[in-house]
């Protein structure tokens, strides 16, 4: 074994260099944008969990920071993640809030085209402004899980077997949400939140998966065309397939 050479074991660990201290003017400045914050999150918190969105409950431990806490989301029915537990690191910004939108970060591995394996879920750049609030956000979380942004994907790979194979993404999110999202999480609820609510049916579920199978068919078809054909009338059937994809008569009527 080689030792060290005495120049590397007496190397001086070179010193952080100072910060500059705020001034007398942006230190009150920042702690009044943090006071702010703060009255602002506890009365999200204090209406998030008073009328709870679907699906979404509580974390397992009572909320001792405001700026960072748990949330659970329990798997929307009609999807692959139907009866896992999704547990959601949530922290806020300090200084900034509402106008800085919270980091958000599943902590157990989802397959979703637009999770990555970080846990952080890329949304539309307009997913948050100061007025969305935090119900807002993680409503839409909710939303993401049950109908993915194929426009906004991070990971390309789960997009493309969604559009063109749902069958096999279903069965690989089926897999995932048993292996890593099946362990059960107890709620700690705050003293004005709705305990143990139901999730309320959702009218539009129904529709919005014969919408995505008739999509991913008419795709399916849009391929095999152009496998088959380099002629402008595959671009025409794939144009035909996509108006009658949406046709209102297909969606009341596919299996």
């Amino acid at each position: 074994m080689t030792s060290e050479s005495p120049a590397m074991a007496t190397a001086p660990v070179p010193e952080p260099e100072p910060q500059p201290e705020l001034s007398t003017a942006a230190a009150r400045r920042q702690d009044e944008e943090r006071k702010t914050a703060l009255r602002i999150i506890r009365n999200e918190l204090r209406l998030l969990w008073r009328d709870p969105p679907p699906y979404l409950r509580p974390g397992p431990e009572p909320v001792t920071d405001p700026f960072h806490w748990e949330v659970v989301i329990d798997g929307p029915a009609g999807t692959p993640y139907a009866g896992g537990t999704f547990p959601v690191d949530i922290q806020l910004p300090a200084a900034g809030y509402p106008f800085v939108r919270p980091k958000v970060t599943f902590k157990t591995l989802v397959y979703h085209p637009n999770i990555d394996e970080e846990g952080n879920m890329v949304l539309d750049a307009e997913s948050w402004s100061y007025a969305t609030k935090l119900r807002g956000l993680l409503t839409g979380f909710v939303s993401v899980l049950y109908d993915p942004l194929l426009d906004y994907p991070i990971n390309y790979d789960i997009a493309e077997q969604y559009a063109y194979d749902y069958e096999r993404y279903e069965a690989e999110a089926r897999a995932w949400t048993r292996e890593f999202s099946s362990a059960p999480v107890v709620s700690h609820y705050p003293p004005n939140a709705v305990v143990g609510r139901t999730p309320p049916a959702v009218p539009h579920f129904p529709a919005t998966a014969a919408r995505r199978r008739a999509e991913a068919e008419a795709r399916r078809r849009a391929a095999a065309a152009a496998a088959s054909s380099g002629s402008g009338e595959s671009l025409w059937r794939r144009v035909i397939g996509y108006i009658q994809s949406w046709s209102p008569y297909r969606l009341l009527h596919t299996d």
